[in-house]
């Protein structure tokens, strides 16, 4: 895939001296969660990370040609427990997640440009290892992934209220199932 990367994001990546920032967003329904790997809070399109110190680890982000899969995993450790209560208590299957990959400024500590997005997917099962501190392990896979599962979809009038409610468009499909059409015969009044 083609990407552009701003002049001062490449300067940045280009310098002796470099200071990446991983930046990491999950989006869950009651709130996003964020989270960069260096200290204190960064804000970037109207969004806040808060800095864990250490990520904890994010795997090599692979591309390839082929509409395939390529799933990464993200590891988070050190960070605050109440962002880990929004993790263990919500639905994250299939919910949207961002890994991005941005510089800071040496003398500064800003960002030197919006970070670049690294990886985007959609959060699949994590892992958690409770030890000495907490750490939970996060698959995210692409979205080529949802090709590979089946869609569990009835056409009938129940399956389409749950998806629309109030739609008739399959409102007499159960009923043409045992209807006795006569067909080609003449039709006795």
């Amino acid at each position: 895939m083609t990407r552009t990367i701003d002049v001062a994001t490449q300067a940045a990546s280009e310098a002796d001296t470099i200071q990446p920032v991983y930046f990491v967003k999950l989006e869950f329904d009651s709130a996003d969660v964020n989270f960069h790997s260096q200290i204190g809070d960064i804000t970037f399109a109207g969004d806040t990370y808060t800095g864990t110190g250490r990520l904890g680890g994010i795997d090599q982000v692979n591309e390839d040609s082929e509409l395939a899969r390529t799933p990464i995993n993200v590891t988070l450790s050190g960070i605050p427990t109440d962002l880990v209560a929004i993790l263990l208590n919500e639905q994250y299957q299939s919910r949207p997640a961002t890994v991005y990959l941005g510089f800071l400024d040496l003398t500064t500590r800003v960002l030197v440009a919006d970070p670049i997005v690294l990886y985007r997917g959609l959060m699949d099962t994590p892992t958690i290892q409770q030890g000495p501190t907490l750490s939970i392990s996060l698959s995210i896979e692409s979205r080529f992934a949802q090709w590979d599962r089946p869609l569990s979809r009835r056409y009938n009038n129940a399956d389409q209220q749950a998806r629309f409610p109030g739609d008739k468009g399959l409102e007499f499909v159960e009923q043409a199932t045992d209807k006795q059409i006569p067909w080609g015969q003449k039709l006795v009044t």
